[in-house]
C-alpha cells in the first residue's frame, strides 16, 4: 500500500504519472475512465489517445499516445478561464475543473500545451 504524501515546508507537491506505452492498445478505456470519473460535457474530454502510424509497408505499425493534465507548477488552463471553473488546489497543486462554473468553452484546452486541438 502506497504511504500519503507529505509536503515538505516550502516545496510544492510534484506529480507525476507513468504509462508503459508498449501496452497501449489505443482502446480509448483511459479517456472514458476520465470522463466518467469527473462527470465532463458532452464532447469534452481531459484525457485523449493520440495515435500515429510509423513504418512502412508491409512494416506499418501504429503507436498509441495517451494525453492528460500534466498539472503544471504555473497551469496557463487557470488563468484563461472566463469562469474560475478551472484552478489550482493550494494543498498539492492539482489542477481541477469544478463543473458547476464550467461553461465548455474550451478556452483551457487551447491554452494547454499538451493538448493538440483537433
Amino acid at each position: 500500500m502506497a504511504e500519503s504524501v507529505k509536503p515538505v515546508a516550502g516545496m510544492p507537491v510534484k506529480w507525476g504519472v507513468a504509462i508503459d506505452l508498449k501496452r497501449c492498445v489505443g482502446c480509448q478505456s483511459c479517456t472514458m475512465a476520465c470522463k466518467a470519473e469527473h462527470g465532463t460535457l458532452p464532447g469534452i474530454f481531459w484525457t485523449r489517445v493520440l495515435e500515429q502510424e510509423e513504418g512502412i509497408y508491409p512494416f506499418a505499425y501504429k503507436v498509441f499516445m495517451p494525453t492528460r493534465c500534466n498539472h503544471c507548477s504555473e497551469p496557463p488552463c487557470v488563468s484563461v478561464c472566463p469562469t474560475g471553473a478551472s484552478y489550482q488546489r493550494d494543498t498539492d497543486n492539482l489542477v481541477l475543473v469544478d463543473q458547476d462554473k464550467c461553461i465548455g468553452c474550451h478556452s483551457c484546452v487551447v491554452a494547454c500545451p499538451y493538448t493538440l486541438c483537433s
